[in-house]
């Protein structure tokens, strides 16, 4: 049987893709990633460890970023999820959907990511 389990996270606006792609060197992407990393991490450290079988993500946000700029929300965290172990890849067999929604009541620069966890598994501690 499939369950589905949703996890919130809040995370700040990430940089603009077209920042980021304007000519930038590849390590100052990877710096881009790196630093929006931490923010991901420290949204998953409200939550005991877990694992899914596969994810959706539901973005909610508000700033001046073009949506279409925002979806680096989506791919920063999606590597953030395969890196910590949470899904096994961000291929199509493992992340299924993503949306990403501009609402003017949210905080300025404010982004909600609703995960949508098939069958999540919470990792069992490590005895001693």
């Amino acid at each position: 049987m499939e369950t589905f389990t949703e996890i919130e996270l809040n995370l700040p606006k990430p940089p603009s893709l077209n920042k980021i792609y304007a000519g930038g060197h590849w390590a100052k992407r990877k710096k881009f990633k790196d630093d929006y990393k931490k923010h991901c991490l420290k949204a998953l450290d409200e939550y005991d460890r877990f694992t899914c079988e596969g994810i959706e993500l539901h973005i909610t946000y508000n700033s001046r970023l073009d949506i279409d700029n925002g979806i680096l929300v989506s791919k920063f965290l999606a590597d953030t999820l395969v890196s910590e172990g949470i899904i096994p890849d961000d291929n199509p067999k493992y992340y299924k959907k993503v949306t990403l929604r501009f609402d003017e009541n949210l905080d300025k620069n404010q982004y909600i990511c609703k995960v949508i966890c098939k069958n999540l598994t919470y990792d069992q501690p490590e005895e001693l």
